[in-house]
């Protein structure tokens, strides 16, 4: 008798036990994020970042949350990836292509001149490619990084001091860019010079260039509408180069459970960025700079047509040299050209081509 009331004591005890430790919710997990865009309310690029973090605490019924410096308040843009990898910040938004060294296909879609522009299509056309070569999530693993998703951006255009309605308009303007390749895009006569969106502000207002080529939401976050008065809407293109990005041990750190949400929510959110607010975003900057004297000039398809003709096969060039480092680039190229004509857009021309 002694020994049935001793189990039943030590299987109620242990029942109990269990139950409290069911019902103690997981501790709080506050995550320290780095941004290296300005604040929401002036990055249209931030704003996405915060509604993926509002997201992650509502699902995780708050057990995660974030702290934020947004603006580069933790370092160079550069820097991000570094103290992301370390563990200095558990998560953050930032560009791969700024040590493109280490992520030398992260970027791949920024190869292509006149890519397509709808950003539901570009957001499904990458969340599908991105399924079919392990090797764009193995580039940023080794970094000790999880990629939770890549945003997109708003569509490259110019704003102009002057009226650029041809080709020929652009011999002999100096034009501010960044990148690899978007001096090699620019129309013939066109000089580029590269500085970071940061600098553009001051290059217009001295006078060291007259145009600059930026996704339209970065227009707005630095202000260049201040210090031009027209609008050239060429849509060159627009890509996905801001990632969420989480320190890979962190994101281990969490259940499977935990770990889908993160992905998830990233998946939903840019998917409504694309449908909701980005369409929002564009039609409220036109109306505001319209009322500032702004000028739209839509760049006519004939002229966009000439001035694609004169470009070198960028993509084939690209996909050349990341071959020679065992990347499987001219499949790449094929495929995001198959994967966003499936999906309807219509490219000028046949980019890739094996010599």
């Amino acid at each position: 008798m002694i020994i049935v009331t001793v189990l039943v004591f030590f299987a109620l005890a242990s029942f109990a036990i269990q139950s409290a430790s069911a019902q103690t919710p997981a501790q709080p997990k506050k995550l320290r994020f780095g941004g290296v865009l300005p604040p929401p309310g002036v990055s249209m690029v931030s704003e996405m970042a915060k509604a993926w973090q509002e997201e992650v605490t509502k699902r995780t019924k708050g057990e995660i949350t974030f702290e934020n410096f947004w603006g580069g308040a933790l370092g160079a843009a550069a820097e991000h990836v570094d103290i992301l990898g370390k563990g200095s910040i558990q998560a953050a938004n930032t560009q791969l292509w700024y040590t493109p060294g280490k992520f030398p296909l992260a970027d791949f879609e920024y190869v292509f001149p006149f890519g397509p522009t709808d950003y539901e299509l570009v957001v499904k056309a990458m969340i599908k490619i991105r399924s079919e070569f392990p090797q764009l999530t193995e580039e940023v693993t080794r970094q000790n990084i999880a990629m939770i998703v890549k945003m997109p951006l708003g569509v490259y255009d110019f704003m102009s001091k002057k009226p650029l309605k041809t080709v020929d308009d652009f011999r002999g303007e100096k034009v501010s860019l960044v990148g690899r390749y978007f001096g090699r895009w620019l129309p013939p006569g066109a000089t580029a010079v590269v500085r970071g969106a940061q600098e553009r502000y001051d290059l217009l207002r001295s006078g060291v260039v007259s145009t600059d080529l930026l996704p339209f939401d970065i227009f707005i976050a630095y202000k260049i509408h201040e210090q031009t008065k027209y609008y050239i809407k060429v849509n060159l293109t627009t890509c996905l180069p801001q990632s969420i990005l989480m320190n890979l041990d962190t994101f281990k750190s969490f259940s499977p459970e935990i770990q889908n949400i993160l992905l998830e929510a990233g998946k939903e959110v840019i998917i409504k960025a694309a449908r909701e607010t980005i369409p929002k975003y564009w039609n409220k900057s036109v109306e505001e700079w319209k009322a500032k004297g702004i000028i739209f000039i839509d760049f006519p398809d004939a002229e966009k047509k000439k001035w694609a003709a004169t470009l070198e096969d960028i993509p084939a060039e690209w996909a050349k040299e990341m071959e020679g480092k065992g990347l499987p680039g001219f499949k790449i190229v094929e495929r995001w050209q198959e994967i966003t004509g499936e999906m309807g857009y219509k490219w000028p021309r046949k980019w890739g081509v094996k010599k």
